[in-house]
């Protein structure tokens, strides 16, 4: 149980980062339970709350949790069941109609505004925020390559690099993925397709005898990854056809819509794409 504990703490720790919050909504809790009067606030302010915490770093359930529904990498979630915002804001609202004066209401609520700002961090500084280059705020290249993809009336499957898997599917539900965002957490699943994607050189045949199994009729590669095998990806029925916002697509020739898409792009077998292929034996 010692282990459980720790990374409970852990956990909660990470959860807080650097920030002040968790110690403010603590606060809040504490203040309520000492001054709120009316009792369906207490019970979900300060009960149902306490209860969700006193779950959280209870040993027995996180042990359980972690083992039967939930795991180390999302056990965190439980704690999205404290409505933080609500129970601070309330506390504070209490706090503030307790003070007489009109002066004293506002300075000690720009005090605590302040307070709440410093104990956080812009969100436009989080380098994974980026100011949007379209209406649908995907990443412009997914969009590109999605559009490459489509086929009108039906669905299609692809398998594509880690970048896009979260955000394809957004942008066109018709595009069915081989794995979705799953692969990309350690201990969430395991598909071999995944890992020889992101193998750097990518293998041809295992890449393609894979793509195959789980019926992938596209292929998307990072523009410039090195491949190397006996033969060229074209050479195990999956031709190039098109590069895109510098990622190179490739189409299974057995698809039904193959020789419609290859007349969209006028692709052949192209030998262009053999410069970043290397001979294995």
């Amino acid at each position: 149980m010692g282990d459980i504990v720790r990374t409970t703490l852990t956990i909660y720790q990470n959860y807080g980062g650097g920030s002040t919050m968790t110690v403010i909504v603590a606060a809040a809790i504490l203040y309520l339970w000492v001054a709120e009067d009316k009792k369906e606030i207490k019970v979900l302010f300060v009960y149902l709350t306490g209860g969700v915490l006193a779950l959280f770093f209870c040993p027995l359930f996180a042990w359980a949790a972690m083992n039967f529904f939930l795991d180390s990498q999302v056990y965190y979630r439980l704690l999205w069941l404290v409505p933080m915002g609500m129970l601070t804001s309330y506390a504070l609202a209490r706090a503030v109609s307790k003070i007489e004066t009109r002066r004293k209401r506002i300075v000690i609520s720009t005090v605590f505004a302040l307070l709440l700002m410093q104990s956080g961090s812009l969100v436009y500084k989080n380098p994974m925020v980026t100011k949007a280059e379209n209406l649908y705020h995907l990443p412009p290249s997914v969009i590109s390559v999605a559009d490459a993809m489509h086929v009108n009336n039906r669905d299609v499957k692809a398998v594509v690099p880690g970048e896009m898997l979260q955000f394809i599917r957004q942008y066109d539900a018709s595009i069915h993925l081989a794995y979705g965002r799953e692969a990309l957490v350690e201990g969430w699943s395991s598909n071999p397709l995944y890992e020889e994607m992101e193998a750097n050189p990518v293998r041809s045949f295992a890449i393609t005898d894979y793509a195959k199994q789980q019926g992938v009729e596209y292929i998307v590669l990072r523009g410039g990854t090195p491949i190397v095998g006996s033969k060229p990806i074209g050479k195990y029925e999956f031709s190039y056809l098109t590069t895109v916002d510098n990622y190179d697509i490739y189409i299974y020739d057995r698809a039904e819509f193959a020789g419609e898409k290859k007349a969209e792009f006028g692709a052949l077998a192209s030998g262009e794409r053999e410069e970043n292929y290397i001979q294995t034996q």
